[in-house]
């Protein structure tokens, strides 16, 4: 896949939270992701939830790679308690 699709590239497995004003959600992409966190987001906006946010759109500029996004993502949805197992 190219550079420029990086944003929509899917995942292998998806994560899946449970988020207070959307319910259970299945995400398996960096611009999903994002979606999430700007409109659905538990109300704690934690450091992790910025940091995971950064690197969404470092991904989307295509300054890092969405398997390290995912990762800053895993990190915010525990924080927040919305990453069902």
């Amino acid at each position: 896949m190219s550079d420029e699709n990086r944003y929509d590239e899917p995942w292998q497995v998806p994560l899946k939270l449970e988020l207070p004003s959307a319910g259970s959600v299945e995400v398996w992409t960096m611009r999903a992701a994002a979606d999430v966190m700007m409109d659905d987001w538990a109300p704690d906006h934690s450091d992790e939830y910025s940091e995971a946010l950064r690197i969404c759109l470092e991904v989307f500029e295509n300054n890092c790679g969405p398997e390290d996004a995912r990762s800053a993502f895993t990190t915010a949805a525990q924080r927040a308690g919305v990453l069902k197992d």
